[in-house]
């Protein structure tokens, strides 16, 4: 293990009265040697020079890359004036120089560029906080251009380099050059990127000197646009500078191992896997003890995803593995049951919102609130069970206990509805199909007409659901599959697949006229998503948007096909020139803690309306010509996950997390009012409602986490019509063929798409 050494020189004292005394450079070196000192963030062996003359600062230069090593890390940084002679070559200035004879009382970058040469590191940093306002000797004109290239003085094998600035301009100390500001604009970057973590970009637990420099310069263009650092490196690998000690878990698998629902939890496995592949020790540490509090956990679906993970990441034997947890050895199939403890006394629920999943190296759902794949049967949490692992990962301070004792709370409220739920509501018969008061035909649904397969692996939710509006294409995407697979919906053949260039696809939606597809994609946490749009049936792609900065959640195309509508994870609603790709509008911008998304968008059938469902709890209704906001429709007490118009765009359908379908008058934006779901389930998502195409009076709607039921619903009543238990698991999805006849549900868990026909009979037959 090689040493690590930083050599740190400032000047700011000058017995030459024609260089400007700075007042940065002794803090910034101080402030710099501190946080390089520290061995919790960088651990450098330190040597700091303050106003030596050139003699001294040369022959400490020489000690420093003398009887180097190979794999040992120097760093030279220095702060100063930087001058240039008559003939362009340049020169730091000590406190002895003399600006007529820089030859003599100054150090030349060709003597430092000489001394690192000489030194066998494979790993040299130079850093220059220069300030290069009199970069040329007074009365003289300058033979070369009015450029300082420090760059180009300093180029060689092994090196990197790093400049406030590379010309004749100030390096600017605060808000002007003639300041009297404590730290230079660079420096103070350069210190709290390191100090406080923020220039671990890719949050891996390491800051290396590329984030550094990026971290830095973005900050310093944004504060003086008018100073430009620079960067030039020839080195082979990364160059760690230093950790990043505030490092935590990311927000979303905070959220998601917090969560209730084990699906969130089980999205959590690959993040914690993905943060295990790329961190430090100290990030690997974190993510192995999140891996095996989950090897622990009260689903056997979570649990045994984890104890795979553990497996893969610790080489001991299945068969220790699983004496340890209780657990077969190998993969583990899903079980019809889970354990379920003793349930504690009923506690009144509590008012804030449930977390809800955004797993790094998971796909992203594109009803992300309520579209991921849901445990065999509901998984119910003791308190106990509960903070043994979140213990893990929740530090132990007073926030942390609550975050902890909130947790319990909500299983405890789990619990009640298990407990006290079944006389809330009257039971429903599977398939009879009655019909009620208002003389409304009975829907009868027979067995599935056909199951289609959207990914080989079969697994992972279908995200959604669209048919064609001729009703011939059945176009299905799913949780971790980057193609959108498209089938002949009266044939069940499959027709093709359309491959996008992100990492998964969220949302699909068919253009009016059926010539066009768009779909929502995302490429991971952080990294955006976009949305594409292709030409049919050949699939050429037609446009492409850009601009997200997380998951495109939803999707949708205006009637004449010109404008497309996205919802984003990044709390954004967009109107973008479907035929090209370009932005026309930013609707909106969630506001609030996180999780901030716009889950859903659907245009009107006549085009002029465009709504929006957010993790806000709110509806908005927005006028697409003027793109303005109409009415803001309040009343779920959870995030909106689906949007649908009745036909005749009169009537709006949402649907949430909280258990809820709301119909609302478009007009006025009253509500008409609410169709309940069976609060006997763990969580009664609404993960998809549907309109019948024919006249609008019945709503199709399914759910997921427990709620594994088509319900097809009067929408004049508000009652149902009748229900289908369509899968074993929840629900994902939901589309309505244009003509009626067909019913599409995509089920919650295993990558499937199954088709129902739709059989009317009359009131009293």
């Amino acid at each position: 293990m090689g040493r690590r050494l930083a050599l740190l020189i400032a000047t700011y004292d000058y017995q030459d009265t024609g260089l400007r005394r700075l007042a940065a450079p002794a803090h910034d070196a101080e402030a710099l040697a501190e946080v390089l000192r520290d061995p919790a963030i960088a651990g450098f062996e330190v040597t700091t020079m303050v106003n030596e003359p050139h003699h001294r600062i040369g022959e400490a230069i020489g000690d420093f890359y003398r009887d180097r090593r190979r794999d040992d890390l120097t760093l030279l940084y220095f702060t100063g004036h930087g001058l240039k002679d008559d003939n362009g070559l340049l020169y730091l200035a000590m406190t002895n120089t003399r600006r007529d004879s820089l030859l003599f009382t100054a150090l030349s970058a060709e003597q430092i560029d000489q001394a690192m040469e000489g030194c066998v590191s494979r790993q040299k940093v130079l850093i220059l906080d220069c300030c290069y306002s009199g970069a040329f000797p007074a009365g003289r004109i300058s033979k070369a251009d009015t450029a300082v290239h420090a760059l180009e003085r300093f180029q060689g094998r092994g090196r990197t380099v790093l400049t406030a600035s590379d010309a004749t301009q100030y390096s600017f100390e605060g808000n002007q050059a003639h300041g009297q500001a404590v730290q230079s604009v660079f420096t103070r970057y350069l210190v709290q990127g390191l100090r406080d973590g923020s220039a671990d970009l890719d949050g891996d637990g390491d800051i290396t000197l590329d984030e550094l420099y990026g971290y830095v310069h973005d900050r310093v263009v944004d504060e003086m646009p008018q100073q430009r650092p620079k960067k030039q490196d020839n080195v082979e690998g990364r160059i760690v500078i230093a950790r990043n000690i505030n490092w935590s878990l990311p927000a979303h698998l905070r959220h998601a191992l917090g969560s209730p629902i084990a699906t969130d939890r089980l999205g959590a496995v690959d993040g914690l896997a993905h943060l295990h592949r790329i961190g430090n020790d100290l990030v690997r540490r974190h993510a192995l003890d999140g891996l095996q509090g989950l090897v622990d956990d009260d689903s056997r679906l979570v649990s045994a995803a984890a104890a795979e993970r553990v497996r893969a990441l610790q080489p001991i034997s299945p068969e220790t593995l699983a004496e340890q947890h209780g657990l077969e050895p190998g993969p583990t199939e899903p079980v019809a049951q889970e354990r379920a403890p003793e349930p504690p006394p009923p506690t009144p629920p509590p008012q804030a919102s449930r977390p809800v999943q955004h797993p790094e190296g998971s796909p992203v759902p594109s009803r992300p609130l309520a579209r991921s794949a849901p445990p065999t049967a509901p998984s119910v949490r003791t308190p106990t069970a509960t903070a043994r692992w979140a213990s893990r990962l929740i530090p132990r301070t007073p926030r942390g206990r609550a975050i902890t004792a909130g947790f319990a709370v909500l299983v405890a409220v789990v619990v009640a509805v298990l407990a006290f739920g079944p006389g809330l509501l009257a039971d429903f018969s599977d398939g009879s199909g009655s019909s009620d008061s208002t003389g409304a035909p009975k829907i009868v649904l027979d067995r599935a007409s056909a199951v289609l397969t959207v990914r080989s692996s079969a697994s992972g939710s279908v995200n959604d659901l669209a048919f064609s509006p001729n009703g011939k294409t059945l176009a299905a995407v799913s949780n971790g599959d980057r193609a959108i697979q498209l089938w002949d919906s009266a044939t069940h053949r499959s027709l093709t697949s359309i491959t996008t260039t992100s990492k998964a696809v969220t949302s699909v939606a068919f253009s009016p006229d059926g010539k066009t597809l768009a779909a929502g994609t995302t490429n991971g946490l952080g990294t955006g998503g976009n949305a594409q749009v292709w030409q049919l049936p050949a699939g050429d792609s037609v446009a492409t948007t850009t601009g997200h900065t997380e998951a495109v959640a939803g999707v949708a195309l205006s009637p004449d096909g010109k404008i497309l509508a996205t919802g984003d994870w990044d709390g954004t609603a967009r109107l973008w020139d479907a035929a090209t790709g370009k932005l026309l509008t930013t609707l909106i911008r969630v506001q609030g803690d996180w999780p901030r998304c716009v889950c859903s968008v659907a245009f009107s059938p006549d085009g002029k309306t465009l709504a929006t469902g957010s993790t806000d709890k709110t509806v908005r209704l927005w006028d697409v010509a003027d793109r303005k906001l109409r009415r803001v429709l309040t009343g779920h007490t959870y995030g909106v996950n689906t949007l649908a118009f009745s036909p005749d765009g009169r009537t709006l359908a949402s649907g949430s997390i909280d258990g809820t379908i709301r119909l609302w008058n478009v007009a006025t934006g009253k509500p008409l009012g609410t169709l309940q779901r069976d609060p006997r389930s763990v969580s009664s998502n609404v993960t998809g409602v549907a309109f019948d195409p024919k006249d609008g009076n019945i709503l199709a709607s399914v759910g997921d986490n427990g709620e594994n039921r088509l319900l097809l619903w009067n929408v004049t009543t508000h009652k149902v019509i009748t229900q289908f238990t369509a899968s074993e698991r929840g629900l994902s999805s939901v589309a309505w063929s244009p003509d009626g006849r067909t019913i599409a549900t995509g089920d919650g868990d295993k990558a499937k798409v199954r088709l129902w026909d739709v059989a009317r009979v009359k009131a009293g037959s």
